[in-house]
C-alpha cells in the first residue's frame, strides 16, 4: 500500500512540475503547455504517438538519407547521428539513387501544430552537417504535387557545428521559405515566393557543439520572433504562414550550403534536450 501511495505521489509530482514549465523568454499574457507536441524525451524509446523516426515522404538529401537506426532516446536526451557509409554496405537502390556516402537523421511530429511558443534545448553534433529544428510542409501529397498552391516552411534555427565555409562558422540562421508546388524536399523546389525580411544570420562567440543552447520561435497570426538563450534575435510580419505546420528536428548533408563533412569527424550527434509548446490561454 505504502509502495503505490508512493508511486501515485511521485506521478502526480511529475506532471504538476511538467505543468508548470515556463518559457525561457517572458511572453506577455497566459500561456498553457501543449503536452501533445511538447517531449522531455525522458522515455526508453521515442514516443511513437507523437513522432515518426523517419519521414514518409522524404528520404533524405542527397548523397545521404535518413536512417531510423541513427535516432535514439538516451539518458534524456534525443539523438540524432550522421555516419560515414561502407560503400560495400550500401544498397543498390541507395547506390542507384545516389544517397550512398553518408546517414543521418530525422523526427518529425505526427500532427500538424498552429500558432503557439515553441522552444527547444539542443547541442548540435560536431561536424559539418546541418542541425535544425523547423516547421513545415502544410500540404498533403494530392495538393502539394499539383501546380497552384505553396508549400511553407519556418526554420527555428539551423546550424552547422563544424562548419566547412568561413561564413557558416559560428552562425546561427533563422528563415522562412514558401515554395510554388509542385513541390518535392530537396528535389523539386526551386520556384521560390520572394519574401520580404526572410531571414537571419548572426555570429556568435561560441561553437554550438560546446553546450545546451535554449532556441525559441513566437509565431502568432500576425509576426514570428526568434529567440536565442532567452534574446530576441530575429522579427518578421506573418504574412503568409497561417497554417499548421510538422514540427521538425533533423540533422542533414547540405553540399551545395557547405560542402560534404569530413569523415574523420563522423560519426557524430545532435541532442535535443526537450522540445516545449505553448499556447495562448
Amino acid at each position: 500500500m505504502k509502495k503505490l501511495f508512493l508511486l501515485a505521489f511521485l506521478t502526480q509530482t511529475i506532471v504538476l512540475s511538467q505543468d508548470n514549465f515556463q518559457p525561457y523568454v517572458k511572453l506577455s499574457g497566459s500561456w498553457v503547455l501543449d503536452k501533445s507536441f511538447s517531449d522531455e524525451f525522458n522515455k526508453s524509446k521515442l514516443d511513437e504517438a507523437k513522432w515518426w523516426d523517419f519521414n514518409p515522404t522524404w528520404h533524405g538529401r542527397k548523397p545521404s538519407h535518413f536512417a531510423r537506426s541513427n535516432v535514439k532516446v538516451k539518458k534524456g536526451l534525443l539523438r540524432l547521428s550522421a555516419k560515414s557509409l561502407d560503400p560495400k554496405k550500401v544498397s543498390i537502390q541507395d547506390k542507384a539513387r545516389g544517397y550512398d556516402k553518408f546517414s543521418t537523421a530525422i523526427i518529425k511530429s505526427k500532427n500538424r501544430s498552429y500558432y503557439g511558443y515553441y522552444e527547444a534545448r539542443a547541442k548540435s553534433m560536431k561536424a559539418a552537417v546541418c542541425n535544425a529544428f523547423w516547421l513545415y510542409d502544410p500540404l498533403d501529397e494530392s495538393i502539394k504535387y499539383r501546380e497552384g498552391e505553396y508549400s511553407e516552411e519556418i526554420d527555428i534555427f539551423e546550424v552547422f557545428g563544424k562548419a566547412n565555409k568561413k561564413e557558416n562558422q559560428r552562425a546561427y540562421y533563422a528563415a522562412v521559405h514558401r515554395y510554388q508546388t509542385p513541390y518535392v524536399e530537396s528535389l523539386v523546389n526551386k520556384r521560390k515566393y520572394k519574401l520580404e525580411n526572410r531571414y537571419t544570420r548572426l555570429e556568435v562567440p561560441y561553437d554550438f557543439y560546446e553546450d545546451f543552447h535554449v532556441y525559441g520561435l513566437l509565431w502568432t497570426a500576425d509576426e514570428l520572433v526568434w529567440f536565442l538563450d532567452g534574446k530576441e534575435v530575429f522579427r518578421r510580419k506573418n504574412d503568409f504562414f497561417k497554417r499548421p505546420l510538422h514540427v521538425i528536428f533533423d540533422a542533414e548533408i547540405m553540399e551545395t550550403w557547405d560542402g560534404l563533412p569530413n569523415v574523420d569527424d563522423l560519426p557524430s550527434t545532435f541532442e535535443v534536450d526537450y522540445v516545449r509548446v505553448w499556447r495562448p490561454n
